[in-house]
């Protein structure tokens, strides 16, 4: 098992149909993915077959249970974005306790995008999409604003691929952050790539 494991989450609805992004409790969880670098889990409110990742219906218990479990091991959630989206959206709308306890345990959680945007400041790109074709050369497959109406479009299979490559491309950024001390985006201002210096800790 992998000292870390990155999360991902889709949900069924955008932000501005239910008054904004804070309002977690209002999301609709669809799709939950993890990676640990070498095993790929998915929780899918739909039934679909994968055969790059074991699939588990979307229920606050297995999922807690799977998240717990890696706690317990002495594992690290990681995530892009985990600490404003994902966990209080799993929390407040899944009414997943892990994901609640989580929010509280700051020694057991480490969330990239807040991490690059303290490092990089506030005119560097911070998206999952932009570091991840500057570090690692790798695009995404769809972006966060196709994943809802590919999911009402009955496109069950690719959003849950779509989730699991983000949890699979926030591993390896963090990873290539850990190995190199830097990741990669571009200036907001005049669109050069800059480098920016990650310490996980």
């Amino acid at each position: 098992m992998s000292e870390v494991m990155a999360l991902d989450i889709e949900t069924g609805n955008y932000s501005y149909e239910i008054g904004g992004w804070d309002k977690h409790s209002l999301f609709e969880p669809t799709v939950v993915a993890t990676w640990d670098g070498d095993n790929g889990h998915v929780f899918s409110k739909q039934d679909i077959e994968m055969t790059t990742a074991e699939v588990h219906e979307l229920h606050p218990r297995t999922l807690g249970d799977h998240l717990q479990k890696h706690i317990d091991n002495g594992g690290i959630i990681l995530g892009h974005n985990i600490k404003k989206f994902d966990l209080p959206v799993l929390n407040a709308a899944l009414d997943c306790w892990t994901a609640g306890d989580l929010m509280t345990k700051a020694e057991s959680v480490i969330d990239t995008k807040l991490l690059i945007s303290k490092a990089g400041g506030k005119d560097i790109a911070t998206s999952l999409e932009m570091l991840a074709r500057n570090t690692l050369d790798i695009g995404k497959s769809m972006t966060s604003h196709d994943a809802p109406e590919a999911w009402r479009a009955g496109r069950y299979l690719e959003v849950a691929e779509y989730c699991l490559k983000d949890s699979q491309l926030t591993y390896d950024l963090y990873q290539y952050g850990r190995e190199n001390g830097i990741v990669k985006s571009r200036s907001l201002e005049d669109g050069s790539i800059v480098e920016i210096e990650v310490n996980w800790e």
